[in-house]
C-alpha cells in the first residue's frame, strides 16, 4: 500500500526531442542550420548559404581557424539564401572547391592575380568590396575558374633561365625589371622562386628567364631632364628637385607631397591649376594612346589604379620610360621606371608641345 502511493505521487516529464538534423545528412528543414558534409569548409559554406563568413562564425562561436567535421551542425544567421535555390547563383560568379587563407602581406588585387581570377569575381563570390580589410587568417573562397599556384613540385617545369642575371637597382620593381628585359612577368618570378608580392633589395641578383634581351643604353633621366625645355622641362625639373621628399597625404609641398600633390605643385610652376585629385587629374589635356604606339613625352601625366578600384595614383613622365612619383605612406618622392603598359590605367598630356 505504502508501495502504491509513493507511485502515485511522482507526476511524469514529458521530454519534447528536436527532429534530427542527421537524417537526411542535409540542411534541417527549418534552414536555420546546415549540416557539415566531407568537403566542406566554413568560407564555402558561407558563401553556399549566401552570407558573410564573419556573420557564420559569430552565430556559432568560431573563428576562421576552427576544425568543422562531417556530421556537425552549424546553426545560419537571419538572412541566409536556401544553400539549393540556383536562382541567386545565376546572378554572380560561381564558386570552386579552391580557398585561400590570408597571410600577412596578401592584398586583394594581388591574391586575384595568384589565382589567375579577376578581382570582381573574387569580391563577388566573398561578398565585400575592394575596400574591405583582410586580415591574416581570415579564408577566402575562390571563384570556379580558379587555378591553384605551382607548387615547388611543378616549378621546376617552368621557364628556364637564361643565364642572364639582373642586379637589382634602387625603386627597382619585379613588373619593371621584366618589362626591361621583354620578358612576361610570371616567367622571371617563376624561374626566381618568387611571388608577386615578393621584396626585392638593392644589390640582390635575379636570374633572368630563357629570351631576355639586354636593354638598349638610354640618356640617362638626369641628362633628360637637363635637356627638357619649355613648359614640360620646367614641370620636370622641379619633380625632379623633390626627389626624396616624403609622402605624407594631401600635401603639395613644399616639404612634402602626396601624389597627386606633385603634379599639383610641379605645374603650379608654369601656372596650370590643378586639382589635388589624381582620378580628378585624368580629365585634364588630351589622351596619349599609348597601346596604339603613341610615345609618352617629358611632362607627360601616367596613371594607375593600384587597387583595381579606379584611378588612384599619378606620376610625371621624364622620358618614355620614366617618371617621378610619389608612391606611398612611409616612402618618399622617387624617380623610377614607368610601370608596363597593362599596369596603366591612361596617360594625358597637358601641355600640348610636349
Amino acid at each position: 500500500m505504502l508501495l502504491t502511493a509513493s507511485l502515485s505521487a511522482i507526476s511524469l516529464t514529458t521530454l519534447t526531442l528536436p527532429t534530427s538534423t542527421f537524417a537526411s545528412g542535409s540542411p534541417s528543414a527549418s534552414a536555420s542550420q546546415y549540416v557539415v558534409k566531407s568537403g566542406d569548409f566554413l568560407a564555402g559554406i558561407a558563401a553556399k548559404v549566401g552570407v558573410a563568413l564573419p556573420a557564420l562564425l559569430s552565430a556559432n562561436n568560431l573563428t576562421t581557424k576552427s576544425l568543422i567535421l562531417p556530421g556537425d551542425t552549424l546553426t545560419i544567421p537571419a538572412g541566409a539564401a536556401t544553400p539549393t535555390a540556383a536562382a541567386p547563383a545565376a546572378s554572380g560568379p560561381a564558386t570552386g572547391g579552391l580557398v585561400h587563407t590570408v597571410k600577412s602581406g596578401d592584398f586583394l588585387l594581388g591574391i586575384a592575380a595568384l589565382y589567375k581570377v579577376t578581382l570582381s569575381d573574387l569580391l563577388a563570390v566573398n561578398k565585400i568590396t575592394a575596400k574591405s580589410v583582410i586580415s591574416p587568417g581570415r579564408q577566402l573562397v575562390l571563384p570556379a575558374n580558379a587555378v591553384a599556384p605551382q607548387s615547388n613540385a611543378t616549378a621546376a617545369a617552368g621557364p628556364a633561365a637564361s643565364g642572364l642575371t639582373y642586379t637589382v637597382q634602387l625603386n627597382d620593381f619585379l613588373a619593371g625589371i621584366a618589362a626591361s628585359y621583354k620578358v612576361k612577368l610570371p616567367d622571371l618570378l617563376a624561374v626566381n622562386k618568387l611571388k608577386p608580392t615578393s621584396l626585392i633589395l638593392p644589390g640582390m641578383k635575379l636570374a633572368l628567364p630563357a629570351g631576355a634581351v639586354a636593354p638598349t643604353v638610354a640618356a640617362t633621366p638626369a641628362a633628360v631632364v637637363s635637356s627638357t625645355g619649355g613648359p614640360a622641362g620646367t614641370v620636370v625639373a622641379y619633380a625632379y628637385a623633390q626627389l626624396g621628399k616624403p609622402y605624407r597625404f594631401f600635401t603639395a609641398g613644399p616639404n612634402t607631397f602626396d601624389c597627386s600633390g606633385l603634379v599639383k605643385a610641379a605645374y603650379g610652376q608654369i601656372g596650370t591649376e590643378m586639382i589635388h585629385h589624381a582620378a580628378s587629374q585624368a580629365s585634364y589635356g588630351t589622351a596619349v594612346d599609348i597601346w596604339s604606339g603613341q610615345a609618352i613625352k617629358p611632362g607627360d601625366l601616367v596613371f594607375m589604379s593600384t587597387h583595381g578600384d579606379g584611378i588612384n595614383h599619378v606620376g610625371i613622365a621624364v622620358d618614355a620610360t620614366h617618371w617621378i612619383h610619389a608612391p606611398a605612406p612611409g616612402d618618399v618622392v622617387r624617380l623610377a621606371s614607368i610601370p608596363p603598359k597593362g599596369l596603366l590605367t591612361t596617360v594625358r598630356r597637358i601641355i600640348p608641345s610636349a
